[in-house]
């Protein structure tokens, strides 16, 4: 017979996502029902999280896109006795070649098997099936945190024309977009994020976009779900007052 203080639905939980997963949750809140509370909570916020991210990393790709575009089309290649062109995806010049590693044609291969599940049939991936495959780490990484000569032509021949409104230097542009990054990883494993400081990643992901453009931080602002589900966070119970 189940006991009154831990019903039957709260046990087949605990077995079911685990005593080992639900182990952070039970440490913040020291009742089973509290820990099982808090982790519904956390997989709102992560979803919060989330959705933050698309528009993040759909606004800063596209605004690195841009200019790595332009940049590209003006370098020459020796091997052709050329100019590139401006697709930097299919047709990248050699420093960006080695700065993307293999980001550039794991991306394709990507882009490749999704459009060739296509109804219309395959077709050969183009521009914006690459860069929508391109993963969130490679545009931390063409960024300027690092000891990087190359990197840092790069940034002040095109991409720093991408952050007209940047307050910061560029090594505090690269963390903060290195602390989202971090933070992306997390909640893309369904890792918890109780304790990772999610407010601070906000106040990142706003500080990058701003940089970009403010129109596009107001709106952001204005859809983004993280700060109302922080404020909803499930407060621990207090002991009881001895009788």
């Amino acid at each position: 017979m189940a006991s009154a203080q831990q019903p039957p639905i709260e046990r087949t939980l605990q077995r079911q996502i685990t005593p080992q997963r639900l182990a952070p949750y039970l440490a913040e809140t020291g009742t089973l029902s509290g820990a099982i509370q808090l982790y519904r909570w956390n997989t709102e916020l992560s979803g919060a999280v989330y959705e933050a991210l698309h528009v993040f990393e759909v606004f800063l790709r596209n605004a690195i896109d841009e200019q790595l575009c332009r940049w590209n089309a003006i370098q020459p290649d020796p091997d052709q006795g050329r100019l590139h062109s401006p697709d930097w995806l299919l047709d990248p010049a050699v420093l960006l070649s080695r700065i993307a590693g293999r980001d550039i044609p794991e991306a394709r291969r990507r882009a490749s098997r999704s459009t060739s599940r296509r109804p219309h049939g395959h077709r050969d991936p183009r521009h914006e099936d690459i860069l929508a495959a391109m993963p969130l780490g490679t545009w931390r990484f063409l960024l300027p945190g690092r000891s990087d000569a190359g990197k840092q032509r790069i940034w002040d021949e095109a991409l720093h024309e991408a952050f007209p409104h940047l307050t910061r230097t560029p090594v505090q542009l690269e963390r903060a977009v290195d602390g989202v990054y971090r933070l992306r990883n997390r909640v893309a494993h369904l890792e918890p994020v109780i304790n990772s400081n999610v407010p601070a990643q906000l106040t990142n992901m706003r500080t990058v976009i701003g940089a970009l453009d403010p129109r596009l931080l107001s709106w952001f602002s204005s859809t983004e779900r993280i700060s109302t589900t922080l404020r909803n966070r499930p407060t621990r119970p207090c002991p009881p007052t001895p009788g």
